[in-house]
């Protein structure tokens, strides 16, 4: 059973460690609390979307727009100009939540022929 305290406190969790992450990797002027400023709706948005069973599915792009999110919020918030490497740390998820879902629905299109009995192409 999910209990809403054991949710708070492991998104809490999670949003504290993230935090910490973000600020070893970004420079020294954006602080950790400017950084957990930032994140924070998102971790909030993240833990009510667990809370309310959302599904897998949605649960992902939901993750997706809110880490995209966060990391312009970061962007906007920096006093400097961020890393490089930031760039694919703010796009690879996305990119990722977008292939899985492209091989779910290829499954799911190749069992639906496959149960109508037509030819597999490819």
């Amino acid at each position: 059973m999910r209990h809403p305290v054991d949710i708070a406190v492991m998104f809490l969790a999670l949003w504290l460690l993230g935090s910490m992450v973000v600020d070893i990797l970004t420079p020294k002027e954006l602080t950790v609390y400017l950084i957990a400023a930032a994140t924070g709706p998102a971790a909030f948005g993240t833990a009510i979307c667990y809370w309310l069973r959302i599904p897998k599915v949605d649960f992902a792009m939901i993750i997706t727009v809110l880490w995209l999110v966060a990391s312009m919020g970061i962007e906007l918030i920096s006093p400097v100009p961020l890393p490089d490497y930031m760039i694919p740390g703010a796009l690879v998820p996305p990119m990722i939540v977008g292939a899985a879902l492209h091989w779910h629905r290829y499954r799911l299109r190749r069992r639906a022929d496959a149960e109508r009995g037509r030819p597999l192409a490819g």
